[in-house]
């Protein structure tokens, strides 16, 4: 897994924001739309001095909508909870996973049915450290090729 340090942009950088959601079903007729400057980093990174990316490999967690290549918005000021995706330190290395917290257990679970991979339960004899909690995934669509027609 690759870290990257949160890079704020130069001033006057801004993405142009569509006031209208666009529908994934049928086509709506032409609307009206404001347009407004949206900055990326005040989405995506509320907390800016604790916000990290990281590029995903693997496809543990592609029911997660996390697939090979995607990038993480991992933010270290959040408190993982029960449910939240995390990206662990465990055993030496990194891992994206769900965090389950369960009658006194901790679990990282995949989510990736067709794989069925295992879900890992911490113990104490484990090192595990919780490195920060995935607010965001961001992914390039160019890697995502599912529709077969």
């Amino acid at each position: 897994m690759q870290f990257y340090t949160h890079m704020i942009p130069e001033e006057g950088r801004q993405v142009t924001r569509l006031d209208f959601k666009v529908p994934a079903g049928f086509p709506s007729p032409a609307m009206d739309y404001m347009e407004e400057p949206i900055d990326l980093v005040k989405e995506l990174a509320p907390h800016p001095l604790s916000t990290f990316y990281a590029s995903c490999e693997g496809d543990s967690m592609l029911d997660a909508h996390i697939p090979p290549n995607s990038i993480l918005v991992i933010d270290k000021s959040l408190m993982a909870r029960s449910g939240d995706i995390v990206v662990a330190y465990l055993n030496g290395g990194y891992t994206v996973k769900y965090l389950k917290l369960k009658a006194g257990k901790c679990y990282l679970v995949p989510a990736n049915a067709a794989k069925n991979y295992a879900v890992t339960e911490v113990t104490q004899d484990m090192e595990m450290i919780i490195w920060g909690v995935v607010t965001n995934v961001i992914i390039n669509t160019k890697h995502l090729r599912l529709c077969t027609l």
